[in-house]
């Protein structure tokens, strides 16, 4: 297990440490030692963190406050409050607390609490599916399918059961509070409505993955949901496309590959459009980047690229330059004069604003020669 200590006393940092680590039998790794509180959530960030040793009272806030804290972002993470006094221990286990010990803490004492958090930590383990994935895969670029290995489609009790899916699948790798699916899902629905509806819901749609291997793909803790089950996806494989440093003409190829269309375009999601849109954007300025920056590129990947970057952002000037002078590069005139009325459809009729000088003046001093 993964650990950090918060007091706001260095030496008893000190001492817990010391005694944490005579426990031999329990495989744990200190991860880090706070005076303040605040300072631990940037480590919360950055690395899995499986069990918190939390003084109850400091300088400047109360242990409750921080576990509050805690558990709303990082439900995943065990609590064991530390503490001089004993009347809060009522209130450490109102927070789900998985103990409460009195300082000095005993060696004795400390070794039946953290019996108690590897139990936890274990059954937490054994209910989470393993790191293969599933013999389905996710498919998010133009509409929604969820598919098994012979390409049939996933068949959902209602669309808001394929929703639901698709909401829990893309933020699989933190819990989701109740609240927050339930805003998302049915923001104008009264919260006790809404409440029926995501138990309903969730229900038909445990009952629909476990047809696919999993008796249990979503944990719920503390009032989070979280999809355990791991599968393969468009969405993805454009990621990792997107996250390179450096692209050759396979891995372009494979961008245009992946981006059919933007994402989940063909449903209805207020939720989706922030993601389609910063999506679309990455896919832009990668392809904007690769045909400027690249030379000797292959002229029909180059075309390729212009062209899907036009479609991206249709009334972007420059793209559609570049796109024009490419095509007078090829000596494509038939191309060219169909491209020059579409520049002229979009930008005139459609905006009411004149074509570039720069694009008139390529176009017909192409004409002219």
């Amino acid at each position: 297990m993964n650990i950090v200590i918060i007091d706001d006393e260095k030496l008893a940092i000190d001492i817990l440490t010391i005694v944490l680590e005579e426990l031999s039998q329990f495989s744990i790794c200190i991860k880090g030692t706070f005076t303040d509180a605040m300072d631990a959530f940037e480590l919360f960030e950055r690395e899995q963190i499986d069990l918190v040793f939390l003084d109850m009272e400091m300088l400047d806030v109360h242990g409750l406050q921080i576990a509050k804290l805690i558990l709303a972002k990082y439900p995943q993470i065990q609590l064991i409050f530390v503490t001089a006094h004993s009347q809060f221990a009522v209130d450490a286990f109102d927070v789900a607390a998985t103990d409460y010990l009195l300082k000095p803490v005993q060696e004795q004492r400390l070794e039946k609490a953290m019996i108690k958090a590897q139990q936890l930590y274990d059954s937490r383990r054994e209910s989470r599916i393993d790191d293969k994935p599933t013999n389905l895969y996710v498919r998010v670029f133009g509409g929604f399918q969820l598919v098994d290995v012979e390409q049939n489609t996933v068949k959902w009790r209602t669309k808001k059961v394929g929703e639901l899916f698709l909401f829990l699948w893309l933020h699989r790798k933190k819990p989701l509070l109740n609240v927050i699916i339930m805003e998302n899902l049915w923001p104008e629905t009264e919260p006790e409505k809404a409440s029926v509806n995501l138990h309903t819901t969730m229900y038909l749609l445990r009952k629909t993955l476990k047809q696919y291997g999993s008796e249990n793909p979503i944990l719920f803790i503390n009032n989070h949901y979280q999809l355990v089950m791991n599968m393969d996806s468009d969405y993805e494989c454009l990621l990792d496309l997107l996250e390179r440093e450096q692209h050759d003409e396979q891995s372009m190829q494979q961008l245009l590959n992946c981006y059919e269309d933007d994402f989940l375009v063909a449903e209805e999601y207020t939720w989706a459009i922030t993601i389609r849109l910063r999506l679309k954007q990455a896919v832009v300025n990668v392809l904007e980047s690769y045909v400027v920056n690249t030379h000797g590129i292959n002229s029909l990947l180059k075309l390729n690229c212009l062209q899907k970057m036009v479609e991206l952002d249709d009334y972007n000037e420059h793209y559609m330059f570049l796109l024009l002078q490419f095509l007078i590069e090829q000596n494509k005139k038939q191309a060219c004069k169909q491209f020059y009325e579409t520049i002229q459809r979009k930008l005139q009729e459609e905006l009411g604003i004149p074509v570039p000088e720069k694009i008139n003046e390529l176009y017909n001093e192409y004409l002219i020669y």
